[in-house]
């Protein structure tokens, strides 16, 4: 392998990334051990793959980034330049994950199910997942829901994107750890799924939605969707087949969670729903 080419496997996707600099190399396996913590080797040389990425140099130490043939950024520098990587690689693996269905959303164990909690960049399913850890749910994702051909939730731990306001919103990475939490090591049944954003002056309303509803509400938030519908509707209703769908507003997060675990242990732990 090129001192400047990078092969890796993520969930049965293979991607050939060709860096600019040889310390790249370096930096870019230092941060995949981060954002694709669990299903990630690297490959050998001969290995065939199926999406390239390419770092280009340009000018006073900028560069620009190349999936394919097509431009993704150009003349930025080094730090924002794999930040750009780090995304395309995770929306990459997301959308062609062999017998995995990657949904955007946040997941936590809760008394041995998951509450999984789809939504949008932006809709605050990060600070919903730390402050569920706070309380003592173990961590499982403040991206994807990954799940398996049987509907299960598997684990994707990856450090938590937490947007500061002190630091002009950008995301600053954090271990689970910061937030005294643990990380999740084994496949889960969803125990509820919930539908929520942040709005200011909301109070917890929670409709009740049938499993249809709920997959037409997991479907926006579901990657491969497209590449791949059928598998990922067997699977999205194989989640839903057990499941709590719950859809509601929600006011702060703080204040919110405890409303939240108090009605799940009422409405799930409790009922021994299966």
């Amino acid at each position: 392998m090129s001192s400047k080419n990078l092969k890796l496997e993520s969930y049965g996707v293979k991607i050939s990334i060709d860096v600019a600099e040889v310390h790249q190399k370096q930096r870019v396996l230092d941060r995949l051990e981060d954002i694709l913590p669990i299903e990630f080797k690297v490959l050998g040389s001969n290995a065939k793959t199926r999406h390239h990425f390419s770092i280009k140099p340009e000018k006073k130490k900028k560069f620009s980034l190349l999936k394919g043939d097509e431009n993704v950024l150009s003349n930025t520098d080094e730090d924002q330049m794999l930040e750009r990587l780090d995304s395309n690689i995770r929306l990459t693996v997301a959308e062609f994950a062999v017998d995995h269905v990657f949904v955007h959303s946040g997941v936590v164990e809760w008394k041995g199910k998951a509450i999984m909690i789809p939504a949008s960049s932006y809709d605050g399913k990060t600070t919903m997942v730390a402050e569920l850890v706070k309380k003592g749910a173990t961590y499982y994702s403040d991206e994807y829901a990954i799940l398996n051909e049987k509907g299960l939730v598997t684990p994707f731990p990856k450090t938590l994107s937490i947007r500061e306001a002190s630091n002009n919103g950008k995301q600053v990475e954090y271990p689970v750890e910061t937030f005294g939490g643990k990380r999740g090591v084994k496949p889960l049944p969803i125990g509820m799924v919930l539908v929520t954003k942040y709005k200011k002056g909301s109070h917890w309303k929670p409709e009740l939605l049938t499993r249809g509803e709920g997959v037409l509400e997991i479907i926006s938030h579901t990657v491969p969707i497209r590449n791949n519908p059928e598998f990922s509707l067997t699977v999205l209703n194989k989640v839903v087949e057990n499941a709590l769908i719950v859809k509601s507003n929600r006011g702060e997060a703080s204040r919110f969670v405890n409303t939240l675990i108090k009605f799940y242990e009422e409405r799930v732990t409790n009922s021994g729903c299966s």
